[in-house]
């Protein structure tokens, strides 16, 4: 999609697919049976958010890693790796920074709260410790370094520097908010309480899903999920009454 003259296009790396109680514990699908598929799986895409401006060349998020379509895709967008200047990172679980090492010009951004803690807890459902923390480490930098037309917004609960990056342009009012892991899926618009099972601090993320759908459900902002299946983008929507809505 574009706003203004900034372009923004979904990336796919892969998907994953498993039951929906397994990764909702706990979760009643009754009402949001047309987002699973014909096996009553649950369908949650992976991939990254390509972002060209006129001054760089941007990703978001760096997907499942070797073995994922992302090279591939971005190949078919007339991308190659040496053409990104920058990767945003939401986070530093291993689906969000599987293709760390592959952009040679790259600068990773990512909150510091989050890499202190990963780079001190590595393996599990975080970084790789030899393959992609070194990559990481290669270039690395802090979100006080973004460039303009772009904004993070603290979403931490998934995981303790969670941040999800709000993309603005000169040229229009719309504007494009990169959700990251805030949403894994859009059944979570309605069900605020739906825990993710790897949510560090599930409270915590409950609040932030809340807040920011209070604040950015305002009819001009898209919510990007790339976790989500079909479009990763969901259209600008009227502001919901959302019942325990902090301020972000």
């Amino acid at each position: 999609m574009k706003i203004g003259q900034t372009m923004i296009t979904f990336v796919h790396d892969g998907e994953v697919r498993g039951d929906p109680q397994s990764f909702f514990p706990g979760s009643d699908w009754t009402a949001h049976a047309d987002l699973l598929d014909d096996t009553g799986q649950a369908v949650a895409n992976v991939g990254s958010f390509l972002i060209r401006t006129d001054a760089h060349v941007i990703l978001v998020d760096l997907g499942l890693g070797p073995g994922g379509a992302l090279l591939d895709n971005l190949a078919a967008l007339g991308t190659s790796p040496a053409d990104v200047d920058l990767v945003l990172l939401t986070h530093l679980h291993r689906d969000h920074v599987g293709w760390a090492g592959a952009f040679p010009r790259a600068r990773h951004l990512v909150e510091r709260r989050e890499w202190d803690f990963w780079s001190a807890c590595p393996g599990g459902v975080g970084p790789d410790p030899e393959r992609v923390l070194p990559a990481l480490a290669g270039d690395l930098g802090f979100l006080d370094e973004l460039p303009a037309g772009i904004r993070a917004i603290p979403t931490p609960g998934h995981t303790p520097g969670h941040t999800s990056f709000l993309i603005t342009d000169p040229g229009t009012d719309e504007r494009v908010l990169v959700l990251g892991d805030l949403l894994h899926t859009r059944a979570q618009f309605d069900e605020l309480a739906w825990q993710f099972r790897s949510d560090d601090d599930p409270a915590r993320a409950r609040r932030q899903r809340a807040g920011v759908l209070t604040r950015f459900r305002d009819g001009r902002t898209v919510l990007a999920g790339g976790h989500f299946a079909g479009d990763a983008f969901e259209p600008p929507a009227p502001r919901p009454a959302v019942r325990g809505a902090s301020a972000l």
